[in-house]
């Protein structure tokens, strides 16, 4: 299957370097209101020039999406070599997942912060439609509403300073969805 996802594979160097753009931006995002953080910011933090910048971004908010399909795009790559975590909703696929983004936490309440809960919110969905969709028997809205209920149980959990384990949270969304 072709990738949602193409730019996840691109040179090492064009990675790189888009990664340093990206990471820029959200130690910017630190500090500073997305709205006040300039393409000179982001650039002189990242160490390339004006133009790379528009060679590979349009915007901030283009920046930031396409960091998180990188990682959507790591998690493709690394759920597709298991053999031990079984379908999307199985506990043990639930579990990985929690697993696997509790390490980006803090880039998503960088997105939260910023007010870009739809950043989080469209890169799921298109997961959904894209990698479960066509070997599923859920329907397009079914599974819209299984990105959403996993997309703010992740957030809610980060906000509550994830106290409880992954392992916790994918028991509480398996047993919901599995009565």
């Amino acid at each position: 299957m072709e990738s949602i996802y193409p730019e996840s594979n691109p040179t090492e160097r064009n990675k790189f370097t888009r990664m340093c753009i990206a990471e820029a931006l959200i130690e910017l995002m630190d500090t500073h209101n997305i709205e006040s953080i300039t393409v000179t910011d982001i650039i002189k933090r990242a160490g390339v020039s004006r133009r790379t910048y528009y060679n590979y971004f349009k915007s901030k908010a283009e920046v930031l999406s396409k960091y998180l399909q990188e990682i959507v795009a790591e998690y493709i790559k690394e759920t597709r070599t298991r053999t031990d975590i079984g379908g999307f909703n199985d506990y043990a696929h639930i579990c990985h997942c929690f697993q696997f983004f509790q390490k980006y936490h803090t880039f998503v309440s960088t997105l939260m912060k910023a007010n870009l809960y739809s950043i989080l919110i469209n890169a799921l969905n298109q997961y959904m439609e894209v990698y479960v969709l066509p070997d599923s028997s859920y329907s397009r809205y079914e599974l819209f509403y299984y990105a959403g209920a996993l997309s703010n149980t992740y957030v809610k959990w980060i906000e509550g300073g994830m106290k409880e384990s992954p392992e916790e949270i994918a028991k509480v969304v398996y047993l919901f969805i599995h009565r």
